[in-house]
Parts: structure tokens; sequence; C-alpha cells
């Protein structure tokens, strides 16, 4: 029997995409769904996603019709199963009958305050204004006047109405797209009853059906219609602002009636049909696996590991790949990358300097609401509608970039403004603006996100301009790495939802790497395991992080996910992180032990790479009696990294010179440079660049010294450790007993706060007395 194609579309679509298929001589099968669903996209998802599936069932389809632009992001996340989508790259309905999205930010731009119809929408919504009088949506409810006002008298049910139909306010234009089909007198005369009804004023626009009848034809990817291959979920790209296709490897986006979750399966997908050998490689704080895996055979063919080198990443990289099968390396047809630098960085509150400026909406305090340093309100508003109110002034942008840059140190900047995800038109001026006066990298909110809420927009976009270099830095590492050994496979990267990213958009948006570690790690201990209900931990050298599967399902967090205190609009696993690690600096301040969530290099290690690091040792123990109410000063530092690239002060260069003969501690280099105090010591700039480390008492010291791991120097991590007895007059087994505990404690507690997310607010364990 032959295939046939299949139309799964919002019913608006109905007349033009009929229209459009008679003309060219396509028998399509319709299905249409109700209108209004973009007012709620899950609900929109689980619809489309469920008809998808439908079709797909009958073995009688060979594409499918999608009938929707990104809609309120309602069609991210749809997956195509075993029959190809072609979808428009539009963000409405408005769009296509426009005949794209340039057209419809060109009359946006004439007349902001429009709103759209078209014969397909009156043909849904025709109701006499008489009747239209009667009832409004509250939400995706449609209340009627004559209900409310038995239940509550007329009184509130007025006020209720003239509330619910408020939004009418936002417009002064009633606009009906022409597009050359079914044009009945009585469509366009709804229209001017319904602008005539709310006061608005009235016009007809050209449109037309051609971007209609590209993707009813289209059977491969254009800038106009996403073709999306089978076994590919839809994204979407912030950068472009468009929708995009990725591939799934090991696991399938499904959304039930209420939640976004991914399923963990083991099965051979699309892309395994043409790629055999892959390359996986994690760069974690610590260590840097690499991992050569069969994808038709589904099994681990090679694995190496190899210390993380974050002055130079290809260090490290080399060094596990040198330890692989070199034959089957130079094989491979696809890379891997995952990776908990972003996560690390903003845990432990790394990376570059990053000043915030903001267009929040009037009255909005942004102290409280983003607590962020350094950042600056300026001039320019919008309208929640996008309609401009106040307009950018741009000697006012110039002098807070410059004057951020000079008192702060600011390297780079993240923009924010209220509507920005609905006109983006202030922050790009300002974005301009500042690279045109200050060169710095610019980060803008509705560049990663459409969603509304200007403020967690502006949290997003400081975390991603704050660690780009990072992730730009390992990416260009790696590419160098694979160039070098002459492997050309393409090199894509773990999201934090478990989705793939290409390694270009990842420099551009490190952001969406947010628990790709971690998103990595779940999907593996499924793969191992075969077990469907299961929490999984996964401590390395500076996070835990925690997520629980039930039945082969982890739950997908829509509402952004949450990072070292930060929430964010980056789409992830519903994963818990804490700066909790094996490499977790343990500090003694005021009577008290704490452990993270800053990491530093175990003394055992520094140790092992630096045999003179005892001299400093022997330095700390002279001088005991300056640390008895705090560790600080007790760390030491080494020289990891070149200085090439940057040009040092004198005293930078003073400490980098001190540091070259051997390593010191914090204290013997106060010292030696004749500072004042330790913050004093502009050590900042070269522990981001990772010419120096920071060494400090770790739980990885204390294994060394209990015995249960023996990698490096054991009698350093004793003599070090046994300072620290001195100070907390303690006998070695008992503090070694008393902080592997603590940290077990502190193990524990995440993992309760894990499986309490859902029920309580799992930070007020801090507080709780039994868990104190």
């Amino acid at each position: 029997m032959k295939k046939k194609t299949y139309a799964i579309a919002c019913a608006v679509l109905a007349i033009d995409m009929k229209h459009s298929a008679k003309k060219l001589g396509i028998d399509i099968d319709y299905k249409f769904l109700e209108a209004g669903l973009h007012n709620n996209p899950k609900l929109l998802k689980e619809k489309l996603q469920a008809a998808i599936d439908e079709v797909s069932e009958t073995d009688l389809c060979d594409r499918i019709i999608i009938g929707y632009g990104i809609c309120g992001k309602g069609t991210i996340g749809i997956q195509s199963r075993s029959v190809p989508l072609a979808i428009p790259k539009v963000h409405d309905c408005v769009a296509l009958f426009l005949g794209g999205d340039q057209a419809y930010k060109n009359e946006f731009k004439k007349f902001p305050g429009t709103y759209y119809l078209s014969a397909g929408w009156c043909e849904e919504k025709t109701e006499p204004m008489s009747q239209r009088k009667q009832w409004a949506w509250f939400g995706d409810k449609k209340l009627e006047f004559n209900d409310l006002v038995e239940k509550h008298g007329e009184n509130a049910a007025q006020q209720t109405f003239d509330f619910l139909n408020s939004w009418q306010k936002n417009y002064q234009r009633a606009a009906f797209i022409e597009t050359g089909s079914k044009a009945s007198p009585r469509y366009e005369k709804f229209a001017q009853e319904m602008a005539e009804e709310y006061n608005w004023k009235y016009t007809k626009i050209k449109g037309g059906q051609a971007l209609i009848e590209k993707m009813i034809t289209a059977d491969q990817s254009t800038p106009e219609i996403l073709f999306v291959p089978p076994e590919h979920v839809i994204g979407f790209d912030a950068i472009q602002s468009t929708l995009s296709a990725n591939p799934i490897l090991d696991h399938k986006t499904r959304v039930n009636n209420t939640t976004a979750v991914i399923e963990i399966k083991d099965q051979k997908t699309h892309i395994d049909s043409y790629i055999k050998t892959g390359l996986g490689i994690d760069a974690g704080g610590t260590y840097t696996d690499a991992v050569i895996y069969d994808l038709e055979k589904n099994k681990t063919l090679f694995k190496a590991k190899s210390l993380t080198t974050k002055w130079d990443f290809t260090i490290g990289i080399n060094s596990a790949l040198k330890k692989l099968d070199q034959e089957k390396l130079r094989r491979i047809e696809l890379v891997s990358l995952s990776t908990t630098l972003a996560t690390n960085a903003i845990v432990e509150n790394e990376g570059q300097k990053v000043g915030m400026i903001l267009m929040p909406p009037y009255g909005l305090g942004i102290d409280k609401n983003i607590p962020h340093h350094p950042k600056s309100v300026i001039q320019g508003q919008l309208e929640i509608t996008g309609r401009q109110i106040i307009a950018i002034d741009p000697d006012e942008v110039k002098q807070k970039a410059v004057q951020m840059i000079k008192r702060h140190g600011v390297t780079a900047f993240a923009v924010s403004g209220y509507a920005g995800s609905i006109n983006p038109e202030h922050e790009i001026q300002v974005k301009k603006i500042i690279q045109q006066e200050t060169g710095c990298f610019v980060t803008c909110g509705h560049e990663l996100s459409d969603t509304l809420n200007f403020q967690t927009r502006a949290i997003t976009a400081m975390l991603n301009a704050r660690i780009i270099p990072r992730l730009a830095s390992l990416l260009i590492d790696l590419e160098n790495v694979m160039a070098a050994r002459g492997i050309h496979a393409p090199i894509v990267v773990v999201k934090g939802d478990g989705t793939l990213m290409s390694s270009s958009m990842a420099k551009q948006r490190p952001v969406e790497t947010i628990l790709s570690g971690p998103a990595a790690s779940v999907a593996g201990a499924k793969h191992l395991t075969g077990i469907e209900d299961a929490l999984v931990v996964d401590m390395g050298g500076t996070t835990t992080d925690t997520a629980a599967i039930a039945d082969g399902l982890v739950t997908l967090n829509e509402q952004g996910s949450n990072v070292g205190g930060h929430r964010t609009h980056v789409n992830a696993l519903e994963i818990r992180t804490a700066g909790l690690g094996g490499d977790s600096l343990i500090q003694f301040e005021k009577g008290e032990f704490l452990i993270g969530p800053k990491r530093v290099t175990p003394v055992a290690c520094l140790g092992h790479m630096f045999p003179k690091a005892k001299n400093a040792l022997k330095f700390l123990n002279q001088n005991l009696q300056h640390h008895t109410t705090s560790t600080r000063k007790m760390q030491i530092l080494a020289v990891t990294g070149s200085t090439k690239q940057l040009e040092l002060t004198p005293l930078e260069k003073k400490i980098i010179s001190l540091l070259k003969t051997r390593p010191h501690s914090i204290d013997e280099l106060v010292l030696k440079t004749d500072v004042l105090s330790d913050s004093s010591l502009p050590l900042r700039r070269l522990e981001e660049n990772f010419i120096i480390q920071r060494c400090g008492l770790t739980l990885t010291d204390l294994l060394h010294i209990t015995g249960q791991f023996d990698r490096w120097d054991r009698n350093m991590a004793k003599e070090y450790c046994e300072m620290f007895c001195f100070l907390a007059k303690k006998q070695r087994r008992e503090l070694t007993r008393y902080l592997l505990d603590m940290g077990v404690n502190l193990l524990t507690i995440e993992i309760l706060k894990r499986q309490l997310d859902d029920e309580v607010d799992p930070e007020g364990l801090h507080t709780c007395p039994v868990c104190k």
C-alpha cells in the first residue's frame, strides 16, 4: 500500500492548508487540533505528540506536516519517532500567513498593538459579538457571564469580566490578513465588527500561502522550513531565535499529562545506522575520562583516565587519549563531550567578572530580586506588549559600561530588559553600543530564552557571560587535539536535559551545558545497571549530583535548572547539585570545621607533583601560632600554567617568581612580598587563568591518611593534617574520622533533599534540629 502524507495542525490553518494542497495537487490526510492551544504550551505539546505517535504507528505515513510554529515553545521537545516531520521556522501562525518572522517583525515595528485575524481564525472563532460579550477566557477555561451572576452576583460578575477583558486595552488595531483563500466577505466583516466593538482601528494586510506551500512540499531543511528526520527531537536555538532538530542517542523525551520526563533506554537509533564507533569524553573538575564505544554492539571497547589540566586542556585530553587503542581511535566517527566545568564554575562562584545592565519595569526594585554585583539600571522601558515607552540613551550606556570596567574590573556584560523576549530591540541596541565602546563580550537575555521573567533571563545571561571563556577554551583545545591526531569526526556536547548541541553552539551558549556531566551520569547509571527505579548519586571532585529514576524516567525541570542557588531558564533534568566533592576544601574557622563548596588540589597531589612543597609545610609548622582562629592563610599555592597570555603587574611577577622556586603558603607569600595582608595579594586573575592552583586539606587527603586511597603522597597529607589536629586539639585518627563522618553526613543530607524535593522545601533541612 502506498504511504501517504499526513498533516497535524492548528484548526486556524485548516482553510489555507486545504486550499494550498488542492492547488498543488497533493493528497493529504488531515488532523486538526482545536485553536488556542498555544495559550497552554504543555497541553499543546501533549496533544501534538500523541497525534504524531498515533499517525506513526499506522506504518502508512511517509511524512507528517506540522502546522505550528514555536507557539509558546509548545513544539519544543516534540519527537519525530519513526516518521520525518516538516515544520515551519516561525513563531506562530501570524508569521506563517505573512510569509515569515521577518515580515511579522516589520509589521510589529510599524504598529505593535495589532490584533491579527485570518479567514481560518474567523472560521474557528466567529460568533456574533452579542454572544462574545457573554463569556470570557480565564486561562484555558471559558467563563459564562450568566453563571458568574448566579454564583457571585451581577456586580462581582461584571467586575470579573471587566478584568478578564482588559487585554483589549493592549491593542489599538485589528488587521485582517488576506491570504488569497476563500476570502468570503463575512470573514472580513467579522474583523471589522471586532475592531468597531473594541474601538480599534481596522486595516487589511496582504499575506499569502507561499510559506504554507513550502511546508507542504518540504523534504529537506531550508532557511524557512525545518525537516526533522526520524528519532530526532525539535529544539530551540535562542541565538538564531528559531527551531532546530537534534539527534537522540540513548534516551527519548516523553510527555505525560503533567510533567516532561526523560526515558532512559538502551535502543538502536537513527544516528546508529551510519555511525558505528564513537569517542566519549567527560571533562570533570578533577579527571578527564575517555571511552571508545561500539554503537552497533552497545559495548565499551577501551577506556582511560587522566587528570584534568585546566591551564591547558590539551595536556589532560592527550594524556587520556594516549592510553586508548590508537588504531581504533583514528576510526571514530563521532565525538561526544560531557562536562561539569560550567556547573563547577557556577557552584564555586568562578569565571570572568560580569557587569549586569538592566532595564526593569517601572517600580521594580532590583537589589533584592537580582542579587548580583556590579549591576546598573539604565534608561529604556517597554510595555509588556513590547511597545516602547522610553528609548535607550546611548551616552548613558557607554558611561555605565566604561564605569563598570574601571571600577570593578568587568570583562563581560549581561543585558536584560523587561519584555525583552517579546521585543529584543532595546537589548540588541545596548549590546551593540557596549561592544563598539569596550570590545567586551555581551550576552543578552533574549538570546538564551524567550520565556517571560526578565530577572531570571538576566541571571541566565550573567552566568553564560561568566563561563564562556572556560568552556570555549575546553572546546577549542579538544578541536585542536582532534585535528592534530587527524580525527575529523563531528563534536557534539551533552546539554543539561540530555540532548545534544554542536560544539560551535556550545561556545556561544555554555550555560546550556549546566548539569551536562550529571545528565550523562544518569543515562550511564541506567544503561550499566538496567535498574528502572533508583536514586543516582554522582560524587566527583567538586560537586555531588543526585537524580531519581522512577519507572525508567527522570523528570525534566521545565521551569529551569537551579545551580549554586541561581534559578535559570536552562532546561535540564531534575538534578540537585551541591558543592561537595572529594576535593572540597576543608577549613577550620573560629572553632568550627567547614567542607566546601570551594574545590582545591589535595595536598597529597601537591606533594606528588612538587617534592619541594614540604618546605611550605615547614614554614607553616614554625608559624602555627598565627592560625589559631582560621586556616585560610594555611592554603598553599603552586604554579601550574603559563603566563604568556597575560601582561603581569610587578607584584604578580614577584608572586610567580617565588612560586616557581617551590609552592608557598599564602601566609609565607604575605611575608615575602611585603604586603599588609593576604587580601592585598593579587591572586584572583592568576587563579582564573589557571596560572596558579590553590591547594589544601580535602576528603581525598583523609582517604590517603586512612589508606582507603593510595595514589599520591600519603606522608604529605599526614603532615598537613597534623597542623589541623593541633589547632582543633584532636588526635589525627580522631580528627580524620570526625571529618570523614562530616562528609558522609553532608552527603546524606543531599540524598534526603533529593527525596524530599517534591514534598517540602529541601533547604529547610539545614535548620532542622534533627538534621543538625
